[in-house]
């Protein structure tokens, strides 16, 4: 039986990677990898949280300056078109999964699960 079962798992990889859902976020994410300077504000934003991730670490409280400037470089980040497309797209695919997980659990449980008013989780269907 749980032979059965990892081949179903695997099965459903394969659809969920046949998904246009997951198509459009790989090809969104492969528009953005090729810009130049896509990359250069994604690798500026991962040395900023990385520098700021080592002073938590040390001990060190942020400053509200050092707050600023994470946040400033976000905006930045995300007003590139290539960068917020393939977030906004990546965010979808999560939701798209959230529901796949939540299916599983209905199947295991026998029962849907309860509505919540979660806004991360987006809407039910």
């Amino acid at each position: 039986m749980s032979d059965m079962v990892l081949d179903k798992a695997l099965e459903l990889g394969k659809f969920i990677a046949e998904s246009e859902k997951y198509k459009t976020m790989r090809e969104k994410e492969a528009a953005m990898m090729s810009d130049v300077d896509a990359i250069a504000l994604i690798e500026k934003f991962q040395h900023l949280q990385q520098s700021h991730q080592i002073m938590r670490m040390q001990g060190q409280e942020l400053t509200d300056e050092q707050l600023n400037e994470v946040y400033a470089m976000e905006d930045k980040m995300m007003s590139n078109p290539l960068i917020r497309e393939f977030a906004e797209i990546q965010e979808q695919f999560q939701k798209f999964l959230n529901q796949v997980n939540e299916r599983i659990s209905e199947g295991i449980e026998g029962n849907p699960p309860k509505a919540h008013s979660c806004s991360a989780c987006g809407p039910h269907s």
